[in-house]
């Protein structure tokens, strides 16, 4: 059992309340190493599974704080339900065929997609206009969009982990 984190644990199970209701919700855990962070969010997590959320995890590493968006590209992949083992065609049928689940009107901003997921999609007349800050706003909104309709049907918990290493568009995101 968890102890001493009555209070945290109290906050915690209102938010999911919150979040089971569609009221998405921000938790931020901090504090000094060692204080058991890692524990009282792997109990939230718990607490989430059993009330039938669906859970996704990203975790910044040290290494990691130049690579954008490194923290979310297994969060995203999962969402996506893509195996990486699979040749780049299927993959990009795959990603289509969700994005057309949530909306056929996302697909012409599928290229964004490519960098966050790790996949080689060539850009369209679209993403081939957009500069650096356009295309970082669109991909955003994009993810937003996409974020509501994967979360349409089962509440989502999404944890980020070590955070102290978060890269800039990760923290923007």
């Amino acid at each position: 059992p968890l102890v001493g984190r009555d209070s945290e644990l109290a906050l915690a199970v209102d938010s999911l309340a919150q979040g089971a209701r569609g009221q998405g919700q921000v938790l931020s855990i901090s504090g000094k190493a060692g204080l058991g962070k890692t524990r009282l969010a792997d109990e939230i997590m718990r607490l989430a599974a059993a009330s039938s959320f669906d859970l996704l995890r990203g975790e910044c590493p040290s290494y990691g704080a130049n690579s954008s968006y490194l923290v979310w590209q297994p969060i995203w992949r999962d969402l996506f339900e893509l195996d990486t083992r699979r040749p780049v065609p299927e993959l990009v049928a795959a990603i289509e065929a969700k994005l057309v689940a949530i909306d056929p009107g996302l697909l012409p901003r599928l290229p964004l997609l490519g960098p966050l997921l790790q996949v080689d999609i060539k850009d369209n007349a679209l993403t081939r206009s957009l500069d650096a800050k356009l295309r970082k706003n669109a991909l955003e909104s994009l993810l937003v969009e996409c974020l509501a309709g994967f979360a349409h049907g089962k509440p989502l918990l999404m944890l980020l982990d070590d955070c102290q290493w978060i890269d800039p568009l990760s923290r923007d995101l």
